[in-house]
């Protein structure tokens, strides 16, 4: 991957300060958690003083990262940096409401990002839609930097590569994903504790979900569209959190003929996240931006208000329409 102009720049940035504040997403995921650790354990190793703020709790299953027990949440954070970095956020809205309104005034912020519906919302923007995960650029950016890649370093990337490529599956896996994966591997990252944390430890939890939410597979446009859903009531009779629906999209994705997927989850009344997933012809940015959402061309979502009923019907009659016009096409 070609060196972007930008990368100097932060660098420089980043080694001028005394003090960062790294933040990433609500609801997050291993690309922003290993990302956001990877990018605090360089910076400290260059002496400066870094916290991590992230809007919700880390996933247990992350737990394992040197690091995230020192992620901090917003209501524990007295004041941000003068030098703020947002790792993996398309916007500053990503940061969640709270935080958002820490960070508004920040003198110097800084965005890196692989979703190519990001607004470049920083002082300081490394936006790179052919980067398979953030993880991939903040590499790049700590090895300008000078930083050495330790053990702990490597293992935080590595998890962000490995959970935002579908274990190297995704189409977003090019080359120089496996080139990066080797040489973190030959850096130290430890493959068998995150082999064990994220498919060896799947909590009770999410299969008893999981037994609730397959009777609502549902199949449209001759099998092409394929959803399940997830109302409020079930998730919290079972008390369930975001890490607990981890991956369910990826079943009707599976499906033989369908081409787009998508799960709903109800979060609060009229409040529906969705999840969205295509194999190989529909954008799914596209279809996300039609409800104010973004993301890549293989993996987006959004929110939609309204009942579960208006939300699916809104989304599958548009996923159908860009199927429709995809086979004009």
């Amino acid at each position: 991957m070609q060196e972007p102009r930008e990368l100097a720049d932060i660098a420089q940035a980043l080694l001028n300060a005394k003090e960062v504040t790294v933040v990433s997403h609500v609801v997050p995921d291993g690309d922003c958690i290993g990302t956001s650790i990877a990018l605090a354990l360089g910076l400290k190793s260059k002496g400066l003083q870094v916290q991590v703020v992230n809007g919700d709790p880390v996933p247990e299953m992350y737990a394992y990262l040197k690091g995230s027990e020192e992620i901090l949440l917003p209501s524990s954070v007295q004041r941000v940096s003068d030098v703020v970095v947002l790792v993996d956020c398309t916007d500053l809205e990503r940061a969640g409401s709270f935080l958002e309104g820490m960070l508004s005034k920040v003198p110097t912020m800084i965005n890196i990002d692989h979703h190519v519906s990001n607004t470049y919302f920083g002082r300081l923007n490394y936006v790179q839609p052919s980067a398979a995960a953030a993880g991939e650029m903040v590499y790049a950016l700590l090895r300008k930097m000078a930083v050495e890649i330790t053990p702990e370093i490597a293992t935080a990337l590595y998890t962000a590569l490995v959970t935002d490529t579908g274990s190297f599956q995704y189409e977003n896996t090019t080359s120089e994903t496996f080139q990066l994966a080797a040489e973190l591997v030959d850096r130290g990252a430890d493959l068998e504790e995150i082999r064990y944390n994220l498919w060896e430890r799947k909590p009770l939890i999410s299969l008893l979900l999981l037994r609730e939410v397959f009777p609502t597979l549902s199949l449209a446009y001759d099998g092409r569209v394929a959803w399940m859903t997830l109302d409020k009531r079930t998730f919290d009779t079972l008390e369930a959190n975001s890490e607990h629906c981890e991956g369910f999209i990826n079943y009707p994705r599976a499906i033989d003929g369908v081409e787009v997927a998508m799960f709903f989850r109800e979060t609060a009344p009229g409040e529906i996240k969705v999840g969205l997933r295509s194999k190989k012809k529909v954008d799914v940015n596209l279809l996300a931006a039609q409800f104010g959402g973004g993301g890549h061309r293989r993996a987006a979502g959004c929110v939609v208000q309204g009942t579960m009923e208006e939300a699916v019907n809104r989304l599958v009659a548009a996923a159908g329409a860009m199927i429709q016009d995809q086979a004009v096409k």
